[in-house]
């Protein structure tokens, strides 16, 4: 049983060339075995074993360089954040657009992106582009070979397909955080709680994590209270030993797990 992981490297935000309260929340392997560390100032690189920083287009603003979610399709980064829309092909410049107007007055806002690999699939708040499904989608997940989307008022939907349940606590419909799929059992982040689904039957234990992430190997691991937690087996996660400084987001590359705390980056060494 994993009871503990070593510590490779801890990355301040200066390193990263974030200012130095910056919160690390969004993490994506890349396919070519490099990170993209998203965070609420701005997207940095780690490739060829150093950081660097994102190559937006000239003039674009702070807003603008806020992630809020990102998935790499057909050979292209995508990134969504608070005010626009990026594409990247892993060279040049990135282009952008801002977002669309909602016919009210404003903008519409793009909540996350996602690549079941068949195709790319962009939750907006008025509507989901690439599939069938809800508005407002903020998480997504492939399992059992089908694509599920969890939305901001509580639901959980089969794209193409059906609403699955509801989440609900005090009367009223909890944002579906995160989705993820480890063991044949696809987990949720909602209402309080963590949920697993083996298709059939709904479990819960309460206390709702903040990040999901299942590694190359199937572990399940995730972030709650302050710490970090491992399914090794499909049962209830546990806690494993590691100092952690308000941790925030989850990803893994071979032999590494990618933690984004406030005011940096810790990666420990993933056991065999």
């Amino acid at each position: 049983m994993i009871s503990s992981l070593d510590v490779l490297a801890r990355h301040g935000a200066a390193e990263l060339g974030l200012p130095e309260h910056a919160m690390v929340r969004c993490i994506l392997p890349l396919p070519s075995g490099d990170v993209a560390l998203g965070s609420d100032y701005d997207l940095t690189l780690w490739r060829a074993g150093r950081f660097m920083a994102f190559p937006f287009p000239q003039g674009a603003r702070r807003e603008s360089r806020r992630v809020e979610s990102m998935a790499v399709h057909d050979g292209v980064l995508h990134i969504a954040t608070m005010r626009s829309r990026f594409e990247w092909p892993f060279r040049g410049q990135a282009a952008g657009k801002g977002h669309p107007q909602d016919g009210a007055g404003g903008f519409d806002d793009l909540r996350a992106v996602y690549s079941d690999g068949a195709r790319l699939l962009m939750g907006w708040r008025l509507r989901l582009d690439g599939g069938v499904g809800p508005p407002e989608s903020i998480s997504f997940v492939t399992a059992w070979g089908r694509t599920f989307a969890g939305t901001i008022d509580g639901q959980l939907w089969e794209v193409d397909g059906e609403k699955v349940r509801d989440f609900v606590a005090m009367g009223k419909g909890r944002p579906v955080r995160h989705l993820g799929f480890a063991y044949q059992q696809l987990w949720a982040c909602a209402a309080g709680a963590l949920h697993r689904w083996d298709g059939q039957t709904w479990q819960r234990r309460d206390k709702e994590p903040y990040a999901l992430h299942t590694d190359a190997r199937g572990r399940l691991w995730l972030l709650a209270e302050g710490g970090l937690w491992v399914s090794e087996d499909g049962g209830w996660p546990h806690p494993v030993q590691l100092s952690l400084d308000r941790p925030w987001a989850l990803g893994s590359t071979e032999g590494r797990l990618w933690i984004g705390c406030k005011g940096g980056v810790v990666v420990a060494r993933l056991p065999g």
